[in-house]
Order: C-alpha cells, then sequence, then structure tokens
C-alpha cells in the first residue's frame, strides 16, 4: 500500500488520507514525502518558500531537498515581490508588489493599479486582483484553496483573508476575497489588539482553521493562539499548555506547525524541542497533550551556529534555517539534507506543494 500511495496525485494523495487511518498514517511517514516527489518527479514540486527582508528588499527563495523543477517568483509583473500567503492545496499564493503596496498607504499610487497577485509558481501563472482598502496596513494574511477532488471546475477557487489595522487601531479589519465572486467584501471585525499579529508571521493551517501565535495582548496580557475559521468566518482564542505558561522568554521559543494533520505547537527549552499536540481540537474536551520530548543539543553542536525552526515536516523530521543556508533534519537520523540560500536572515518560511498542471484561470470572474 505504502507503494501505491507514493504514485498517486497530490490531490488524490488527500482523498487517500480521509480513507481509513492506516492509509494517513502512512502518508504521514518521514520516508514517504520524498518518495513521493522521486516516483512522481514530473509532476509534483515540494519545498518552502524562504523569504528574507534586507535593506527594504523583500526576497523570496523556493528550496526543496529533492526536486529538480525550478521554481521562482520572476514571472510576475513587478520587481519587488512580497509573498504574504500560501495555500496548502493547488499550489497557489497570494503574493503583493511591496513598493506599489507602500505607496498606496502613502497615499501616491492610484487605486486602480492592482498591486496584489494570485498565482502558481509551479506553472508560473499569475492573475492580478483587485486591491483591498490599502490604507489600513496588514496584520496578517491566508489563503486557502480548493483541491481538485472536490469537483469538477473548481480548479482556480480560492479565498484570501487579508486582516488589518483599524483606525483605533484596537481592532482588526476583515476582509475576504472569494474567486467565485472576484471582489474583495467586508466580513465583521475581530476585536483583537492588532498588534499581537503583526508579527506573528505565516499562517498554519489545521482542522479548517488557520492559526497564529499571539504576541502578549496589551489589554490582557494574555499570550494565545488565534484561530480563523476560513468557511464559517468565525474566531476564537484557543489557550497554550497551562505546563508552559509560566515559562520565562517564551514567546522567542515556539513554533506552531501542522503534523498528520493536527494543530501542534513545538516549544524550544535550552537544547530540547518539546512537541505538543492539541486533542478533540473544537470540542468540550479539547486539550493539549505532549507528544515527544527531542535533544538538539547534539544538532546544536554539529552545526556551529543558532538554528531557527521552520516547520515539522513530520513526526521525526524537522526544517531548520540559519545564516545563508537551511538543513532537514531527522531526529533519530540526523542531517538529512543541506541547501545553500543567499539570505543572512528568513523572516518567514512558507510550505510550499504543487503539480504542473496549468491552472484554470477564469480571469472574466476577476
Amino acid at each position: 500500500m505504502f507503494e501505491l500511495l507514493t504514485r498517486v496525485s497530490l490531490d488524490d494523495l488527500a482523498a487517500c488520507r480521509q480513507v481509513s487511518a492506516q492509509w494517513r498514517r502512512l502518508t504521514y511517514e518521514p520516508a514517504f514525502g520524498p518518495q513521493h516527489c522521486r516516483r512522481r518527479a514530473d509532476a509534483v514540486v515540494s519545498g518552502y518558500f524562504v523569504q528574507g527582508l534586507a535593506r527594504n528588499r523583500y526576497t523570496a527563495t523556493f528550496v526543496s531537498m529533492t526536486q529538480t523543477h525550478p521554481v521562482s517568483l520572476d514571472f510576475l509583473p513587478c520587481e519587488h515581490v512580497r509573498v504574504d500567503a500560501v495555500s496548502a492545496h493547488r499550489g497557489l499564493a497570494c503574493c503583493v508588489d511591496a513598493d506599489a503596496d507602500a505607496a498606496a498607504r502613502m497615499g501616491g499610487k492610484a487605486s486602480s493599479d492592482r498591486c496584489y497577485y494570485a498565482c502558481r509558481p509551479a506553472t508560473r501563472q499569475w492573475l492580478a486582483l483587485p486591491n483591498p482598502r490599502l490604507r489600513f496596513p496588514t496584520a496578517a494574511t491566508a489563503m486557502v484553496a480548493r483541491p481538485a477532488s472536490a469537483g469538477a471546475g473548481a480548479a482556480a477557487d480560492f479565498k484570501i483573508l487579508r486582516l488589518s489595522v483599524a483606525t483605533l487601531r484596537d481592532r482588526l479589519r476583515c476582509e475576504i476575497f472569494d474567486s467565485r465572486r472576484g471582489v474583495w467584501r467586508r466580513s465583521a471585525e475581530v476585536m483583537v489588539w492588532p498588534e499581537s499579529l503583526v508579527a506573528a508571521g505565516p499562517a498554519t493551517r489545521a482542522h479548517g482553521a488557520m492559526h497564529w501565535l499571539r504576541w502578549p495582548d496589551r489589554l490582557t496580557g494574555a499570550e494565545d493562539i488565534f484561530a480563523f475559521d476560513m468557511k464559517s468566518e468565525t474566531w476564537r482564542l484557543i489557550g497554550l499548555p497551562p505546563e508552559i505558561e509560566d515559562r520565562a522568554e517564551r514567546w522567542a521559543r515556539m513554533k506552531l506547525v501542522t503534523v498528520e494533520g493536527k494543530l501542534c505547537l513545538v516549544v524550544i527549552v535550552d537544547d530540547e524541542a518539546e512537541v505538543w499536540v492539541i486533542a478533540g481540537y473544537g470540542m468540550q474536551q479539547e486539550r493539549w497533550e505532549k507528544k515527544m520530548v527531542v535533544r538538539l543539543k547534539s544538532l546544536t553542536v554539529q552545526e556551529g551556529s543558532e538554528l531557527v525552526l521552520g516547520d515539522l515536516c513530520s513526526s521525526e523530521v524537522a526544517f531548520f534555517n540559519t545564516v545563508y543556508r537551511v538543513v532537514w533534519y531527522d531526529f533519530w537520523k540526523g542531517k538529512i539534507a543541506e541547501v545553500p540560500v543567499h539570505h543572512k536572515c528568513i523572516q518567514e518560511v512558507f510550505k510550499y506543494e504543487s503539480d504542473l498542471v496549468p491552472w484554470d484561470i477564469d480571469e472574466n470572474k476577476i
């Protein structure tokens, strides 16, 4: 069964994970991802976009430990590109012309000049989108796309969530772009301190919702997880595990990730990484459980520089970034791969997977 599953397409793989617990477990084994890419090297792109900011210029680079197909953002019709969000399905990304965005907020750019783009880097296709209300600074962005298995004609269906800082700076403005309608629409305001999300980084998708770690709330002093359900367009706050609430400097040592489709929190304390998984998500008995503890001392000594956790590829393999390179590391076997990058400091890491089937774009809707 493992051999068969390594030969299915990305969209079929998402459907296969719903068949049984055994199939789901097989597709999340550490060896599955690399094997799946090698078996379908002509049809699957899998890796990460790593984004840095230097001299007020954003640059995003695609990295992969198995990929030979070149992926970049140089096909977009602007010189200064900022990646704001990446969807878990269909290989779509939401990118922004950073110069035009900054000019629009300062009133120096006409609102009719589009600076938001939905694109598919694997097939080098893009679509200009109407602008949201650019005079309100962006706090957080997320993107979801419907998998092909959801039905015929759904190839281009996607949603973009943009949370921005309201005029009073005590709440978040919520705007949603739906590709089926082709326009941004205003949704209910979110009564959350805006600055608590500004530096939260890319959203973590799990259980049908987008999640961000929050800075301490200025009003309540709380640190928690902000969750926004993309279907119902509702939000809630999720508390952190009680066991870690009293640890000093915990924000700089925590990372939200998705492991086997479940929301997880990685807490790095000294040379140990604790992985917490949320059980009973959205239910009355929702609780955090410690999944495992991994020692990182050998990795730190081996690399000779500070490593920053970017993602958990699986329960056993992590993606780290450091100065001018990224590393895939198996907790039990050691380093798997290393790729040099031109970023001295990486601010954001976006998981990216896509097939090479051309995107069926309906420009008449936009």
